[in-house]
């Protein structure tokens, strides 16, 4: 029987295999700077990072080069195009393993009497990839089910691969400050945190459920865990019937299936923008149209996560772009990167530049593609670094609005953000809800005294931007800039919070407004 364990790999070894792939690609100046064959006494030849080259080494290595590959063909703050291009040719597609070397790890599972859980079990793959095969079965009470299994030795080699790259991340930086500008360590860690979540079935299967909670508020199918079969290398979960979206085509003008391409970008971004947790390959091949128009999720093995933090730095960063506020996208920019050393004041001059490409076109005008293509040419010019919680979230916004454009060409991704943009700056700056309470609304509203500046410049960049309707009134906020330095009563943040309440709850639900009416006393409701 084929063992089940997922032995160790040395370093030492994978990093004799390494080495010799690199040779047959033509690296060999490189491997021996890296310490992987004898120096050769050379430098390294540019020739050896020919984007071709670099993928076919990828390729070799296995399913590790491979999806590494794969984040990499997000990075564009860190590629150009061809590098891009050619990242993007890498396939997470796998040669089935055969049923036999499958089996043990169900026994290790299960029990050797495994089958008396199924009523029908197909031993021939739905799917094969790197990580796990995915197989079709029926249980004894006819629920119909997908068995997902982590292959064999997968773990040992990711693990083993991950250890060598850091360590070779490692020398690179210290014999390298310009390599170490990039923080290829930093990044090359958080990659195998996440590859080792992926690994861990389980684990996927928690993330379904809790993200699939929120999904359903809105009307989004997610699949039921098995969870009496479910474990680190084997999950159970509800088989989900409908169309693939990869089946849908070209745009038809069908009117359900511009209904179902709204409905998924409005899933993904709310998961984004609200939820902080979300699906993280949301190709085609992820989602399905069940029944008319509905859509569900499945394949929750990659997953983004945002902070509260890093939400509201994103929605920073667009607003800023959409009120040409220069100094602004520059403050985001250079945090993320953790403000190297950089000519800010030619950083400021092309930005503006990038702003005033979209000048006199509201945010609802623009694609997210466009600003975020703009924004990493610039990036890269600078050799400022995204971090690397942010490639997630990069390949997320760009599969969506790719996805939705090839199903609908006219329809903006942008203007749909509007309503969820509305609720998420009617939480940050309204008096809030009913629900709140009124502890915790009394120390918000303390804080806001320190920080009205703020509160204006941010309302008055929302306004400049046309993306959602505010409307202030410029006694008010004259009459408010006087009460702020008033920090030890709730006058003055009291009067912020009326203000922003009043600019930010238009149309909004009566939830949010009855909540800043209990609470506050007064909100004006104002009709757009």
């Amino acid at each position: 029987m084929v063992s089940v364990n997922d032995k160790p790999i040395g370093t030492m070894a994978r990093a004799v295999e390494i080495g010799q792939i690199l040779v047959k690609h033509g690296a060999r100046n490189l491997a021996s700077v890296l310490g992987l064959l004898p120096s050769s006494g050379e430098s390294i030849d540019p020739a050896e990072f020919r984007p071709a080259a670099v993928v076919a080494f990828l390729r070799d290595v296995g399913p590790v080069g491979i999806k590494l590959g794969q984040l990499l063909a997000t990075r564009s703050d860190l590629f150009g195009e061809p590098w891009i291009a050619a990242f993007a040719t890498l396939h997470d597609q796998a040669s089935p393993v055969p049923f036999a070397q499958i089996e043990p790890v169900l026994v290790s599972a299960w029990g050797e009497d495994w089958r008396s859980d199924f009523a029908q079990f197909d031993e021939q793959p739905l799917a094969s990839a790197s990580i796990a095969q995915t197989y079709s079965a029926r249980l004894r009470d006819g629920s119909e089910v997908i068995v997902k299994v982590r292959r064999p030795g997968t773990a040992a080699r990711m693990e083993a691969d991950v250890r060598l790259l850091v360590r070779l991340a490692e020398i690179a930086e210290a014999r390298s400050p310009d390599i170490a500008r990039y923080r290829p360590v930093e990044f090359l860690r958080t990659f195998g945190r996440n590859l080792a979540w992926e690994m861990d079935l389980a684990a996927e299967s928690r993330a379904c459920e809790r993200i699939g909670a929120y999904l359903d508020t809105i009307g989004v199918r997610t699949p039921a865990i098995h969870w009496e079969l479910t474990g680190l290398r084997v999950n159970v979960q509800e088989r989900l019937y409908g169309r693939p979206a990869s089946s849908l085509g070209s745009p038809s003008g069908d009117p359900p299936v511009a209904a179902f391409a709204k409905s998924y970008a409005n899933a993904v971004l709310r998961m984004i923008i609200l939820n902080g947790e979300f699906h993280g390959d949301p190709h085609p091949g992820n989602v399905f149209l069940i029944g008319e128009q509905d859509v569900g999720f499945i394949d929750f093995g990659s997953v983004g996560t945002l902070t509260k933090a890093r939400r509201d730095e994103i929605v920073r960063l667009v607003l800023a772009i959409a009120g040409e506020e220069t100094s602004e996208v520059a403050d985001v920019l250079l945090a993320w990167a953790e403000e190297p050393k950089v000519d800010r004041d030619a950083l400021a001059v092309d930005l503006d530049q990038l702003i005033g490409e979209f000048r006199g076109t509201v945010l609802s005008g623009i694609e997210f593609s466009q600003i975020f293509s703009r924004v990493f040419d610039l990036l890269r010019d600078y050799r400022l670094v995204l971090p690397p919680d942010l490639a997630i979230l990069l390949r997320t916004l760009l599969t969506a609005e790719g996805f939705v454009r090839s199903l609908a060409p006219d329809y903006n991704i942008a203007e749909e953000t509007r309503p969820i943009m509305t609720e998420l700056l009617a939480e940050r700056f309204s008096l809030g809800s009913a629900r709140s309470g009124l502890k915790r609304l009394r120390g918000q509203l303390l804080g806001l005294s320190a920080s009205l500046p703020d509160i204006l410049a941010t309302a008055n960049s929302i306004a400049k931007s046309g993306y959602v309707p505010v409307q202030l009134d410029p006694l008010s906020i004259e009459q408010l800039a006087g009460h702020r330095n008033e920090r030890q009563s709730l006058k003055g943040p009291l009067a912020a919070a009326l203000i922003i309440a009043s600019a930010l709850l238009v149309d909004q639900s009566w939830l949010l407004a009855g909540g800043a009416l209990v609470i506050a006393g007064v909100v004006l409701i104002r009709k757009s």
